[in-house]
């Protein structure tokens, strides 16, 4: 029932600059701005690479686009209030209690910094949270049958997280469009430092390689003067240069790809032109009974249809998300 859609601070460094993108220049201007952020993120060093502007401009430019359609697919603005927990199905699937639903947005690192700033008021945000199912067994009822321990599938979300709150839908979804750059740009940054460090871990393995054959073949050399080779010693050095020589050669192949800023500006680039392949989107609809019991496969039994988005990046993580709204008027605070 998945279908394919594709996709903190407030709004951040291109809030203030995305209700015109229509205009060449102030999308230039966008552009640059957040081309120097996702740099900063991924690798600095690649400010010393020549026109690394000019080749990010059209990869930054298209991942922006791609995340703003995602944007307008995500379900909402849902309305959160303890008074409303039970009015709406898609409010009461998403927590366990209306207690859990005033907790999320009072420990919410998120709302707190926007009420810090002295926001008050109507507030909207995306919310993010982890689909649990587990098999519970109970009765059903299947024409004048009762059917007990039935195996069912109920469902619950935990780990909710509200992501760029805003007093504005079009600025929470400038944050959203942040929050994607930056997902891509810690992509590259991993990459870049996996590579890095273990080009730092050979470096130090070929220099120990390095003293251990000189202390065996030094070893080697004293004994010749007076005796014949000691055998051992001659295989534990042919198993050291053995494994220099490995060492060296992937340390040459790493040389090979991470030796100089343009190729950190290769692997960022390469990762900003395909969004769709590092972080995308599915719509994702359940029906659930008043239990929270998956009911999509029943048409007799009474349920809710739900809606929501939900977003991978590259399959190791998954979250579900709706737009929401609510009051900091309201709110407890912390």
């Amino acid at each position: 029932m998945n279908e394919q859609i594709e996709g903190t601070g407030i709004g951040g460094w291109i809030g203030k600059l995305w209700q015109q993108l229509q205009s060449s220049s102030t999308k230039n201007d966008q552009v640059t701005l957040a081309t120097e952020h996702v740099v900063e993120i991924a690798d600095p060093v690649i400010r010393q690479a020549r026109r690394y502007r000019q080749v990010l401009r059209d990869p930054i430019a298209g991942a922006m686009t791609y995340f703003q359609s995602l944007t307008e697919v995500i379900p909402g603005p849902v309305v959160l209030h303890r008074n409303r927990y039970y009015d709406d199905p898609l409010v009461k699937a998403l927590f366990a209690s209306p207690d859990e639903l005033e907790e999320v947005l009072r420990l919410s690192p998120e709302v707190n910094a926007l009420r810090q700033q002295g926001h008050t008021g109507e507030v909207v945000a995306m919310m993010t949270m982890v689909q649990n199912e587990r098999t519970i067994f109970g009765s059903k009822q299947e024409g004048e049958m009762l059917l007990r321990e039935v195996q069912m599938q109920a469902v619950s979300f935990s780990s909710h997280r509200v992501v760029a709150p805003a007093g504005d839908l079009e600025v929470t979804k400038t944050g959203i469009v942040e929050r994607g750059l930056e997902v891509l740009a810690s992509v590259a940054m991993e990459k870049i430092t996996t590579l890095r460090a273990r080009k730092a871990e050979l470096t130090g393995k070929r220099e120990y390689l390095k003293g251990m054959a000189k202390i065996y073949s030094g070893k080697s050399y004293r004994q010749a003067m007076f005796a014949p080779p000691d055998i051992q010693d001659r295989e534990e050095l042919r198993k050291i240069e053995q494994l220099l020589d490995e060492a060296n050669r992937e340390f040459e192949e790493l040389q090979a790809q991470i030796a100089l800023p343009e190729q950190s500006l290769g692997y960022l680039e390469a990762i900003m032109r395909e969004p769709d392949k590092m972080l995308f989107a599915r719509t994702q609809s359940l029906r659930l009974n008043w239990m929270g019991v998956r009911v999509d496969n029943d048409p007799d039994s009474k349920g809710n249809d739900i809606r929501l988005a939900e977003f991978s990046l590259q399959e190791e993580l998954r979250r579900s998300a709706v737009l929401v709204s609510f009051s900091l008027d309201t709110t407890p605070a912390p």
